[in-house]
């Protein structure tokens, strides 16, 4: 049985990288991009020890895997003059960035121009997951988000987190089943359609009530309004 070594550890990790996506160890200050089969592109750093310190074992473990690291264009961060918040905000915003690099693996169109109104999730079964502790959690729920290309109209799977970053938020609020669409409501409408009385307002559980199929885990016990796909509201 294969150990998890750090070796394997990022061995995974980088395989299951797309093109371009980007790579940030917990905890290291490190923001990696992953430019070609066995390259990254060290992108930031912050300017603290305890990133220097960790630039120099990660270059060591890459090295013992393969993988080249170009660093001669690495961006030093100041997060001694940034709150937690900004920290975080400045950290989303690299990630965004590199998601609109992300191509078509057939024809390069960018997959922020693909209609990302239109993914459907996918339920891809259940997988043991090593967490960042080291310990593997059983039977874990795997979801894709699929998105089909404008231009060669190739199918591509997403990770949740992925298709979250080209999306943004909003197009969380929503949720396409069969042939009704859920669309997830705040508090102030919920108050609003209950008052006017309507009548297409439901809290949404663990397998969707037209077609009896498994929900994706960020919508179940979400307070929607439902509608038929194409339906005006």
């Amino acid at each position: 049985m294969e150990t998890n070594t750090p070796e394997n550890v990022a061995q995974d990790i980088l395989n299951k990288l797309r093109m371009n996506a980007l790579w940030e160890p917990a905890g290291l200050g490190l923001s990696y991009m992953k430019v070609g089969e066995s390259q990254l592109k060290l992108i930031e750093q912050h300017n603290t020890p305890i990133a220097a310190q960790a630039k120099v074992r990660m270059q060591h473990l890459l090295d013992s895997i393969g993988w080249d690291i170009d660093d001669s264009e690495v961006s030093m961060i100041d997060v001694q003059n940034l709150t937690p918040q900004q920290q975080h905000m400045k950290e989303m915003q690299l990630r965004v960035e590199a998601a609109q690099k992300w191509p078509c693996p057939e024809c390069e169109t960018p997959l922020s121009a693909f209609p990302l109104e239109k993914g459907l999730w996918n339920f891809d079964g259940h997988q043991d997951m090593m967490l960042p502790d080291g310990e593997v959690e059983k039977d874990v729920e795997q979801w894709s988000v699929i998105i089909q290309c404008p231009v060669c109209d190739t199918q591509v799977p997403m990770e949740p987190y992925d298709y979250t970053l080209l999306a943004g938020d909003d197009l969380l609020m929503s949720y396409r089943s069969g042939n009704v669409n859920y669309t997830a409501l705040s508090r102030l409408q919920i108050i609003e359609m209950v008052d006017a009385g309507l009548g297409n307002v439901l809290v949404l559980g663990t397998f969707c009530p037209t077609t009896g199929l498994l929900l994706p885990p960020h919508v179940r016990g979400s307070v929607v309004i439902y509608a038929p796909v194409g339906e005006e509201e």
